[in-house]
């Protein structure tokens, strides 16, 4: 619910600007630079101008403290995960992955306790997509060579999550999945 308003919130901003741009902009075609008052281009431009910035920052202030990227920032995490990708497959381990010989072990997580993913690529980039067992995707990073990216989520719900890759890597990409358990 908070998100469509979210949206519709966003969507009605955009609505607006877009009418009050073309106005200033069809305004703008026939008008006489050294007329006064609000015949004037320059004056309407620095209205425009200004009206934007105070509607972007209105916008910015209202949804960048919801974004996702800060949910957990100030916890730490009860366990972290570290993955690495190749083409076709996740390797998934509580402990750092070597590169050269990656493996992963099965992994168990219990639900409620914030889990940070340490996500890299070992060769070309790659999605990272955590699907519910619903199979409803619930959060996502890029996997990338020479990048370690963190994902902090808490799982509420106990069950067998999805991993999927989000980035085309190759013609094994639709069989690059693994699975964990949250309990």
């Amino acid at each position: 619910m908070q998100q469509q308003s979210i949206m519709l919130f966003f969507m009605l901003l955009v609505g607006i600007g877009t009418i009050f741009f073309v106005s200033v902009f069809v305004s703008s075609l026939n008008a006489d630079k050294d007329a006064g008052g609000t015949k004037n281009v320059l004056k309407k431009r620095f209205w425009f101008t200004l009206i934007l910035i105070v509607v972007l920052g209105i916008f910015a202030a209202a949804t960048l403290p919801k974004s996702p990227y800060f949910t957990y920032a100030n916890e730490t995490p009860s366990t972290v995960i570290h993955v690495g990708t190749i083409q076709f497959s996740f390797f998934l381990s509580t402990k750092p992955i070597d590169p050269k010989s990656p493996s992963g072990e099965t992994i168990t997580i219990s639900h409620d306790q914030l889990v940070e993913f340490r996500v890299t690529s070992f060769d070309v980039n790659h999605g990272f997509a955590v699907y519910d067992p619903s199979m409803r995707l619930i959060t996502q990073v890029q996997a990338m060579p020479g990048y370690i990216n963190n994902l902090r989520y808490k799982f509420s719900e106990p069950g067998e999550y999805h991993i999927f890759c989000l980035e085309f890597c190759g013609t094994g990409h639709p069989v690059m999945q693994t699975t964990f358990k949250v309990i």
